[in-house]
């Protein structure tokens, strides 16, 4: 049996999106091949795109607001019986939240990054998007538990992109000469300051691996981008719930309520609802 991986992106599907338009089907469809060479060529991978967008990842009222649409999206995986369920925004949201939802095993895109970095080096640190997600990559490494295994001081530098992404996937030579010198010099910063391991924290940066950039020029340290790092961890956690039925604690930190009480509760915040 094939596994079956539910994706959860954090903004609408380019299809209907009026803000950002269709260019962005070509990030999710370098995403999902990235995905697919990772998983296999015959695992179910279903796209959950955000009706309810607010469309700014890098702040933390707007990502309130948008991880209730998430979080819609995301009970669709327990409804058809997923093995893992992967969110694949680099500053992770409402993980916890659907851990807590979910019966399904929930994972997230930087968090797996990190997670796999510490298997690699003493100490990692992120190289984010914007200057803005610095603050909340910073506090999901708190949040996560990573301080110890992150940089000190400042773990999380910006490589400062403000553009549109679509064509990192589809011009290698523009992600050679225009996006890789820019991550680099926020890369190396970091490992000027101890980092053993870079971790990628943005869904766009798929692009690197996507183009085979999985380590900073002219040295050994390994570049461990968000979505490449998250579907090996949703390949690995959703392949353990499939075949030894290890799932999401549900005793404590993630007990939530029953299923059939939140659908009851939930029902006015559905899709359509208002």
């Amino acid at each position: 049996m094939a596994l079956k991986v539910f994706v959860q992106h954090i903004w609408p599907d380019p299809k209907g999106d009026t803000l950002l338009g269709e260019k962005m089907a070509v990030v999710y469809d370098g995403q999902e091949t990235l995905m697919r060479r990772i998983l296999g060529a015959d695992a179910v991978i279903r796209q959950s795109f955000n009706p309810r967008s607010a469309y700014y990842s890098n702040c933390a009222s707007m990502e309130a607001y948008n991880n209730v649409g998430m979080l819609e999206g995301l009970r669709q995986a327990d409804a058809d019986g997923f093995d893992v369920a992967f969110i694949t925004c680099g500053n992770d949201p409402a993980v916890q939240a659907a851990r807590d939802l979910l019966t399904t095993p929930v994972v997230s895109a930087s968090e797996s990054a990190m997670l796999l970095a510490c298997t690699l080096g003493l100490k990692f640190g992120c190289v984010t998007f914007d200057e803005e997600s610095t603050v909340l990559v910073e506090r999901n490494i708190r949040a996560f538990g990573l301080e110890d295994r992150a940089l000190r001081h400042k773990p999380a530098r910006s490589a400062g992109f403000y553009e549109a992404c679509d064509t990192w996937f589809t011009d290698p030579d523009y992600l050679r000469n225009s996006v890789i010198p820019k991550f680099e010099e926020a890369a190396r910063s970091l490992i000027a300051d101890g980092a053993d391991v870079i971790v990628g924290a943005c869904g766009n940066f798929a692009a690197l691996p996507y183009h085979g950039y999985t380590k900073v020029t002219g040295t050994e340290v390994p570049v461990l981008d968000a979505v490449m790092s998250g579907a090996y961890m949703a390949g690995l956690v959703g392949n353990m719930h499939r075949t030894m039925g290890i799932a999401t604690s549900k005793v404590r930190s993630f007990k939530g309520v029953p299923s059939e009480i939140a659908a009851h509760v939930l029902a006015p915040f559905a899709v359509g609802k208002v």
